[in-house]
């Protein structure tokens, strides 16, 4: 199965007290197929899934397959530090109509390359779906050399993957490795959508996609029907939001020069991408009306009343914004 197109990742509702809102979910998972996106991403870094527990997290997939009724693809994040808790995950989601498996190694020691890919290896192996690597070095500390990637990458059943190192030279790099195999490489950030359709990447797995699924979709159906000057500009209005995931008191145009010198460098940054804004999101979520509250899992920071304040002048400021809340 080749993923394509664009899947939010989605955030995991919290009540005041840091219990799973599965009503919540229900809700964000309806909302985001209707809105025609080609499919979801459950329990990713957005969804905060290192914060729950294994049975939550099996509430959390089984409420969101349940919502989801099979009208889209449903991928599933998964990230555990030993082999033997992973395959205890996959055993126990077995049951469920899922469709991809999302897999993450938050190292704690350091690990040979040889180990680590021994770990994919098996997981490859046994995963009832396709498998796709979650390629977030800054976080993992996994940086490879492309011909260790291309080892990585071409096992079997490693059908994509998503990349969030925000870098343009590497994406390209991955790609050319899987010349001749189906594969999906999907970015980590909608801010990249263009360029990685451009190279031949498959679409994003991206939080700006929770928050307005119309921009973004309208933007990779743009590029796909050819109208690209249509799809630039769709492109530049999902610049536009950077503040919201970066600095919301550093205009705008700064940041999105910012980020283009970024993605351009020849390796990817050891930091970018590394801060929450996990509260910020559900934040901005609830002021587009939606029926969920900020609260994320402690230790991840909440959100302030002044961050509630930027993101309403934000909002009102930003015509994409304003759209998501009038639907």
């Amino acid at each position: 199965m080749q993923f394509e197109g664009i899947y939010p990742v989605v955030p995991t509702p919290l009540n005041d007290n840091e219990s799973v809102n599965l009503r919540g979910l229900e809700h964000l998972v309806d909302h985001y197929i209707t809105s025609g996106c080609q499919g979801l991403v459950i329990l990713g870094s957005n969804g905060e899934y290192p914060y729950f527990t294994l049975e939550e997290r099996l509430k959390i997939i089984e409420a969101a397959s349940a919502a989801c009724g099979k009208r889209a693809p449903l991928i599933i994040g998964c990230g555990f530090v030993s082999l033997r808790e992973t395959m205890h995950f996959i055993h126990a989601c077995r049951p469920l109509p899922l469709d991809g498996l999302l897999v993450a190694l938050p190292t704690y020691y350091s690990l040979a390359f040889d180990d680590m890919l021994a770990f994919f290896r098996e997981i490859c192996r046994s995963s009832p779906w396709p498998v796709l690597y979650y390629h977030y070095p800054q976080i993992t500390g996994l940086f490879f050399s492309p011909a260790k990637m291309a080892q990585l990458l071409n096992l079997e059943n490693m059908a994509g993957m998503k990349e969030s190192a925000i870098c343009i030279r590497e994406m390209k790099s991955h790609i050319a490795t899987v010349q001749g195999k189906e594969f999906s490489l999907l970015a980590g950030i909608s801010f990249l959508l263009l360029e990685t359709l451009h190279m031949g990447g498959s679409g994003v797995i991206c939080p700006i996609a929770v928050l307005t699924p119309r921009l973004v979709l309208d933007c990779y159906h743009a590029y796909k029907a050819g109208e690209h000057q249509k799809a630039r500009e769709l492109q530049d209005r999902i610049l536009d939001l950077i503040p919201l995931m970066n600095a919301p008191t550093i205009p705008s145009w700064l940041q999105k020069r910012a980020f283009r010198l970024l993605a351009a460098l020849p390796r990817p940054s050891r930091s970018a991408g590394t801060r929450s804004r996990h509260a910020v999101i559900k934040e901005t979520l609830r002021q587009l009306g939606h029926p969920i509250t900020a609260r994320v899992r402690t230790p991840l920071p909440q959100i302030t009343a002044k961050e509630q304040q930027m993101i309403k002048a934000f909002i009102e400021r930003n015509a994409s914004l304003r759209a998501a809340v009038l639907g």
